[in-house]
């Protein structure tokens, strides 16, 4: 048997970035031969960031760092997640001080041309809608009613929507400045969406068209941003992300990514099984959903084996066949 001593000395050989580099060339070899769900076109990416508890040593707390008053150690979590194909793209388990927004921002870096990108409250800020347009990407975003002047006289007026000039303020431009990226006004539109709750909801966006992306779209587009939050729960719940195996930081940033992975395979295996579904029980009255949780249970329970296994693709027609026979009715309106 391997001691536990040589099984330690074994991880420290394994670089987190080793799975980090698994992860991406999953995604792309999946993405080159499975068509992925879009909107308008878009691969749409919704951001989003969390905290996770760390255990409390000293090696751990050097590294991530505590918040004021905490007593345990916190690190960010940050998400770039591809909402219609249940994909994370990019995925950061970084020191706590590290800023949502500066994380946000290296996002733009590997994304693609027909990326869109969907940022909550929390994100908004000239710097980064600048950076959008340096990078020439779009993006949609909720702006709290403060945000410009612009937005609070858009509000006040109580129109639909308006295309607008976005002027930095003196700290924004000097922000730009600070990052090598231009002052000049942008130009954004900015969009009313009225809840069935009568809050209103003020979006602004770089898709400034109004012919090719009506107002009738964007509230079921933001809706969409809702995916990142729910695959946090499955993180945290299912996955069991803040559940490590050691207690230092190179073994918590393995296990993170090691999770990440297997995440990402599961899903790749889902929109596969999906398609077994749908033909399976298309006579039904209701279309019918797999089952991520019990999907992901099946997948960790063998995704030592689909390394190991001499017939990985028999094994995994299994997996898919199983996932399949799982299934939830969708039903409108739950």
């Amino acid at each position: 048997p391997v001691s536990e001593a040589a099984f330690c000395r074994a991880r420290k050989k394994l670089k987190p970035e080793a799975l980090v580099r698994l992860n991406d060339a999953l995604l792309d070899s999946a993405n080159e031969q499975i068509a992925l769900r879009r909107w308008q076109g878009f691969r749409v990416l919704a951001v989003d960031g969390s905290t996770a508890r760390l255990p409390n040593t000293p090696a751990i707390a050097d590294y991530f760092g505590k918040p004021r008053g905490s007593g345990v150690p916190l690190a960010r979590f940050s998400r770039l997640h591809d909402v219609l194909n249940g994909q994370t793209i990019q995925a950061d388990m970084v020191p706590y001080a590290t800023g949502e927004r500066e994380l946000a921002s290296e996002y733009l870096l590997f994304s693609q041309p027909d990326d869109l990108f969907l940022y909550d409250r929390g994100y908004p800020a000239f710097w980064l809608f600048a950076f959008h347009a340096v990078e020439q990407r779009h993006y949609c975003a909720r702006v709290q009613n403060n945000f410009h002047s612009e937005v609070q006289a858009f509000v006040h007026d109580g129109v639909k929507e308006r295309i607008v000039s976005l002027t930095p303020s003196a700290a924004s431009a000097r922000q730009c400045r600070e990052g090598y990226l231009p002052t000049e006004p942008l130009q954004a539109r900015l969009i009313r969406v009225e809840l069935e709750s009568g809050e209103v909801e003020v979006l602004i966006t770089s898709l400034l068209d109004a012919q090719a992306y009506p107002h009738r779209l964007f509230a079921k587009l933001y809706a969409l941003r809702w995916g990142v939050e729910e695959n946090y729960k499955r993180e945290k719940q299912r996955l069991e992300i803040e559940n490590f195996s050691g207690r230092t930081p190179w073994v918590l940033l393995q296990d993170f990514h090691a999770k990440i992975f297997a995440q990402n395979l599961t899903a790749i295996l889902v929109c596969l099984a999906q398609w077994l579904a749908d033909e399976r029980y298309r006579h039904r009255q209701h279309s019918y959903r797999i089952n991520f949780a019990n999907a992901l249970s099946k997948m960790k329970n063998h995704l030592a084996s689909l390394f190991l296994d001499t017939s990985p693709l028999e094994l995994c027609w299994r997996l898919l066949q199983r996932m399949a026979d799982a299934v939830e009715a969708v039903r409108p309106g739950r």
